[in-house]
């Protein structure tokens, strides 16, 4: 009887031990399928990841893309031709200023919705640049070479035969030794004049027709 109940429990021990090898081995299984399953994940929010990076960089470039076409394409570029008359001191009487030259060129205006942009070219070179200036119309100043003017006297002149609209006086906002001096302006025609003082000179930029005295309306105001 006592072999029959040791037989027994010798049966139950190895059945419990078996349970617990299964046990184990089911558990491993488990954690095996556990972590594939994690490294799944782990892939596929990587890829998620990378596709919105993507997405976002090629919405971006368009968007970028699109928002300078639509810039250009909200320009508006108009030509004219101007004279530049250029006066400069006589070497008899260094107190007058004679006509030194007379050059024709070209007027690129370029209209943008927040500047208006003006360049002064020779139509046979355009390399050969006789000043460009920048408007800004939400406070009415002037860039010329990075240098910021505003309106010192508002509609100091005006000519019907030039422009519809008063020429403003402009100055240099930060003056300096040998700055240029003060120069008339509109948004409709751009510059008319500059006075150039380390070389001693004005400069007229007037239209092929005009029939102004320059010297008497001005070169002496």
């Amino acid at each position: 009887m006592a072999y029959l109940l040791r037989l027994i429990f010798l049966r139950k021990i190895i059945a419990g031990n078996r349970r617990t090898v299964f046990i184990r081995d089911v558990i491993s299984h488990l954690k095996k399928t556990l972590d594939i399953l994690l490294i799944l994940v782990a892939i596929v929010v990587v890829a998620f990841v990378g596709l919105t990076i993507f997405g976002v960089s090629v919405m971006g470039t368009k968007t970028d893309s699109d928002y300078f076409e639509k810039r250009y394409q909200g320009s508006t570029e108009l030509t004219e031709t101007r004279i530049l008359y250029s006066f400069g001191l006589d070497t008899i009487q260094w107190e007058e200023y004679v006509l030194k030259r007379k050059v024709q060129l070209d007027l690129k205006k370029i209209e943008r919705d927040s500047t208006i942009s003006y360049h002064y070219v020779d139509p046979k070179d355009s390399l050969a640049n006789y000043g460009s200036v920048q408007f800004v119309r939400r406070d009415k100043s002037l860039y010329i070479l990075g240098e910021k003017h505003h309106i010192l006297e508002p509609k100091k002149y005006h000519n019907k035969h030039l422009s519809q609209f008063p020429f403003d006086l402009y100055e240099l906002v930060e003056p300096y030794d040998d700055a240029n001096g003060p120069f008339l302006f509109n948004p409709d025609y751009g510059l008319l004049n500059l006075e150039v003082w380390s070389a001693g000179k004005q400069m007229f930029y007037l239209p092929t027709d005009s029939k102004i005295n320059i010297e008497k309306e001005l070169l002496r105001k």
